[in-house]
């Protein structure tokens, strides 16, 4: 593995991982979820890597290694992870694997961010993880009014007093830089969800008309199976298959939101992965 800073057309640096595997003809991006920092993907990269599959994690502004100043100095937005961050990861791939096809992979908050990038449409598979819409309606009795409790009064409020959103008090995650929580919010409280505070140059969803795997997740809290169908239905002129994993066909009593990538996963879900991630047709898994 080895460490990369990536330069925005926006003046600031991303920090990257690549685990290079030679002769790859594939790269997987991996696009993280909200608040989570890049090593939490590191074993997964490194099991991918070992099947001859290069990868590349990164850290969005404002997150573990892309924060190089105080969190309440950023000004980034949300939209501007996936316009800018993303994008620069995925013209940085294309620049320095030009004979590899790219991969992408969104987690969460990553697989919408996809249809936010304009380089998004010239990879050549997407993958989306409990990709989703987070408005609150999605959710069902006190969880639902418990999140609008949190995007109205509760975030606001930590985020006058703090100057951005002290998420690892809240929920162990990264702290966000403001601007992004308060899009976020904006976002999670609209029916249309990113749709309807999002300037129209800014969305690039039905540019996109690669395979797209869509993978949901039983008993998600974070990602309810109606919010991935609503988001992965955004993804319109895309070739979408749906998979959704249910715990008893993988010998586990929950998976989870995050639990997808843990190791204890390699012999069954990582494969499964593995298998949508590769363009060969003679790969040994």
């Amino acid at each position: 593995m080895k460490t990369v800073e990536i330069l925005t057309d926006k003046g600031h640096s991303i920090s990257a991982n690549i685990f290079d595997s030679p002769g790859n003809t594939t790269i997987l991006i991996i696009s993280s979820a909200t608040g989570v920092k890049q090593s939490y993907y590191k074993k997964f990269a490194q099991f991918i890597c070992e099947k001859g599959i290069s990868v590349i994690t990164f850290d969005y502004l404002g997150i573990g290694k892309s924060l190089k100043k105080p969190l309440k100095n950023l000004n980034n937005n949300a939209v501007d992870w996936g316009n800018t961050d993303l994008t620069s990861v995925i013209e940085f791939s294309e620049k320095n694997y030009p004979d590899s096809k790219i991969t992408l992979l969104g987690h969460s908050i990553g697989g919408q961010l996809i249809g936010l990038s304009k380089s998004a449409s010239k990879t050549h598979k997407i993958i989306l993880v409990a990709a989703q819409s987070g408005y609150w309606k999605f959710w069902n009795g006190f969880e639902r009014y418990k999140l609008w409790t949190y995007w109205t009064i509760l975030f606001p409020v930590l985020i006058k007093v703090f100057g951005y959103l002290p998420s690892k008090r809240i929920s162990g995650m990264e702290n966000l830089p403001k601007n992004v929580a308060k899009q976020w919010m904006k976002w999670c409280l609209s029916p249309e969800y990113l749709f309807e505070n999002t300037a129209e140059e800014d969305l690039f969803f039905k540019n996109i008309k690669v395979s797209l795997t869509s993978i949901s997740i039983e008993n998600d809290y974070f990602a309810p199976v109606a919010a991935v169908d609503w988001l992965t239905a955004r993804y319109e002129d895309a070739d979408i298959t749906r998979i959704h994993l249910a715990s008893k066909d993988f010998n586990t009593n929950d998976i989870g939101h995050f639990g997808i990538f843990r190791e204890k996963f390699k012999d069954n879900i990582w494969l499964l992965l593995l298998k949508e991630t590769d363009f060969s047709e003679n790969q040994d898994i």
